[in-house]
């Protein structure tokens, strides 16, 4: 791959990642109320976690929209693979992140009193591993491409499977902020608290 093709992709990566994490700093810290001690692991966890998904969905989205005549920011074929790395790369450093700041303090809906999950925190996890559980099965089939792997490679390939690993992704978010999306005067940094 040419030099300036792979600049063209960190570039965009980096991007990414400076705007997600931007934001993360921005909603949290800035305008919210989380402490600046926090920054290091829960806020960056944050900021990793959206960039992971915007990679992820963009590398899911480029054969969708070059199929629909979208253009796709001039990125080719080679894109997906480096910017669906580049996902799975940032959701494994999410979830380090996240098993290290697992805690009542930290994520108090994901627990009832006696320290033990809720049901909040059971579907939100579960939903979060399976979709972590099918995002490596998808980098493994392609890095091991084999005869004998055909079959999987199709199915997981299939836009019924790639909307289904989006909607384990969701699920995973929504069991996070389901409670507060619908007040604004709840979310996290929002002016009008």
């Amino acid at each position: 791959m040419e030099v300036s093709v792979q600049r063209k992709y960190l570039k965009t990566i980096v991007a990414v990642l400076t705007i997600s994490i931007g934001y993360a700093v921005l909603r949290y810290n800035v305008v919210g109320t989380v402490a600046w001690k926090d920054l290091p692991i829960f806020i960056l966890n944050k900021g990793v976690s959206l960039a992971s998904i915007v990679l992820l969905t963009f590398s899911f989205s480029i054969k969708p929209l070059v199929n629909l005549g979208i253009p796709t920011l001039n990125f080719g074929k080679e894109s997906r693979k480096i910017l669906g790395i580049s996902g799975l790369l940032l959701t494994i450093f999410h979830v380090l992140l996240s098993f290290l700041i697992f805690n009542p303090q930290y994520y108090p809906k994901f627990f009832v009193s006696d320290n033990s999950l809720s049901v909040i925190g059971n579907f939100s996890l579960l939903a979060g591993m399976a979709s972590f559980m099918i995002l490596g099965l998808y980098h493994w089939c392609f890095r091991n491409r084999s005869k004998n792997k055909e079959l999987l490679i199709n199915i997981i390939t299939s836009k019924e499977f790639l909307l289904g690993l989006l909607f384990m992704l969701g699920i995973h978010l929504v069991f996070m902020g389901y409670t507060t999306w619908a007040s604004p005067s709840k979310w996290q940094g929002d002016y009008l608290q």
